[in-house]
C-alpha cells in the first residue's frame, strides 16, 4: 500500500488558497477516479482508497490544519505499518515558479510548516514529496500570500499544473520516484 497525502487547511474559507494546492491535487485524483472522500474521526482526515495498477493507494487530506498535518499522517502510517518511503506528500512551494513541479525523495522541510510537522512526527526526512509552485509575491507577507486565492490569470496555469501533479502522483505509485523526477521536474 502507498499513501498520498495532500496538504492544506480544511473549510470553505481556505478552499481555493494557494496553501491548499495539495488538497486540490488529491481532489483532482478523486475526480478522475470518480470516488468521494470519507471523513475519519479516528485519523482526523478525509480519505479514500483507490487502485493504481496493482497497488492499493490511500489518498489523505488531514483535517488538523497545515501546521499539525503530521498528527494525522502518523496515525495512518502506524495503522498500516508503513515506512516513510511509502508516503508521498503533496504541497505548495512559494520558492518555485507558478505551476512548476518538483519531486524530491528526502530532505528538510525548507520551512514549510506542514512538512515540518510530518518530518517531526515520523522522525524522518526520508519522505518523498511533490512540490507545486505557487510563486512568491515579492514584497508581500508570505503567510498572507499563501493564504490568498489564485488570481484570475493564474487559474489556468495552476489548473494545468494540478492535473499534471495528479498524473505525477499516480506515476509515482506505478513507476517510482526516478521516473517522476525525470519526467515531471521542471
Amino acid at each position: 500500500m502507498k499513501v498520498i497525502v495532500g496538504l492544506g487547511n480544511p473549510g470553505l474559507k481556505y478552499k481555493n488558497n494557494r496553501h491548499n494546492a495539495g488538497f486540490m491535487v488529491l481532489d483532482e485524483i478523486a475526480r478522475y477516479e470518480k470516488v468521494l472522500f470519507k471523513k475519519s474521526f479516528l485519523w482526523n482526515c478525509y480519505f479514500v482508497k483507490i487502485a493504481a495498477g496493482q497497488e492499493a493507494v490511500l489518498l489523505v487530506k488531514p483535517l488538523t490544519y497545515m501546521n499539525n498535518s503530521g498528527r494525522a499522517v502518523k496515525k495512518i502510517i502506524a495503522k498500516y505499518a508503513l515506512q516513510p518511503k511509502d508516503l508521498l506528500v503533496v504541497y505548495d512551494d512559494a520558492d518555485l515558479p507558478l505551476g512548476a513541479l518538483r519531486l524530491k525523495t528526502r530532505g528538510s522541510s525548507g520551512g514549510h510548516q506542514g512538512l515540518t510537522s510530518i518530518i517531526t512526527q515520523l522522525d524522518s526526512e526520508e519522505i518523498p514529496r511533490l512540490k507545486l509552485g505557487i510563486d512568491k509575491n515579492i514584497g508581500a507577507d508570505l503567510a498572507e500570500h499563501v493564504l490568498s486565492d489564485f488570481s484570475g490569470q493564474e487559474k489556468e496555469t495552476i489548473s494545468e499544473s494540478i492535473a499534471k501533479a495528479a498524473s505525477a502522483c499516480i506515476d509515482w505509485v506505478k513507476r517510482g520516484s526516478e521516473y517522476v523526477m525525470q519526467n515531471y521536474n521542471k
